[in-house]
């Protein structure tokens, strides 16, 4: 088994077993695959019963902070935005979150693109159980527990819908389904 396989098969492991992991071609080769995550967040709806819908985790790599870990309960096949909010509150329908994380003022864009929010993440889509994982290297953000990049103590929200990575202020991506606050592990 080469080195990259090898570390692929241990991050998916330790990641709560999650289905549907999955490597980033060229992006796992970086960082320690035994580390643990920095930072954590349990994701719940923002309404009625507040049932827990996910968890996602945050570790520093070479290349930046990947971000791991799986919604679940969705529709087979739904896709849903999931964005990093400037403000660690889920009061309000999760409208308490604020905007995007945006510390560069940047217009919202394609999570690649070095030119848009830092908060900005790709689109999930669920598989036929429901579940949407994400396995993601942002190159925007920072695990560290202050500083300008720094996404501690922000929030995820998911979105009912995708983002289209053009409209203004923040994708058109629906309304806030799902919120939680990201924290030390």
């Amino acid at each position: 088994m080469n080195k990259m396989m090898l570390a692929s098969t241990l991050l998916c492991g330790s990641a709560l077993a999650m289905t549907g992991c999955q490597t980033v071609e060229g992006q796992m080769q970086t960082g320690n695959p035994l580390s643990q995550p920095t930072l954590k967040s349990t994701i719940h709806t923002v309404s009625g019963d507040k049932k827990e819908v996910g968890q996602v985790f945050l570790r520093p790599v070479d290349d930046g902070v990947q971000v791991y870990g799986k919604l679940m309960n969705l529709k087979p096949g739904q896709t849903v935005a999931l964005h990093i909010h400037e403000t660690g509150s889920c009061a309000d329908m999760g409208k308490a979150a604020g905007g995007h994380f945006n510390p560069d003022n940047k217009p919202h864009s394609n999570p690649d693109d070095m030119n848009g929010h830092a908060g900005d993440l790709p689109n999930l889509t669920a598989n036929e159980n429901g579940v949407a994982t994400i396995n993601y290297i942002n190159k925007k953000i920072s695990a560290n527990e202050a500083g300008k990049y720094s996404v501690n103590r922000l929030a995820f929200i998911v979105h009912g819908g995708t983002d289209d990575y053009t409209s203004q202020p923040a994708g058109n991506a629906g309304d806030r389904v799902a919120c939680g606050i990201i924290e030390k592990n």
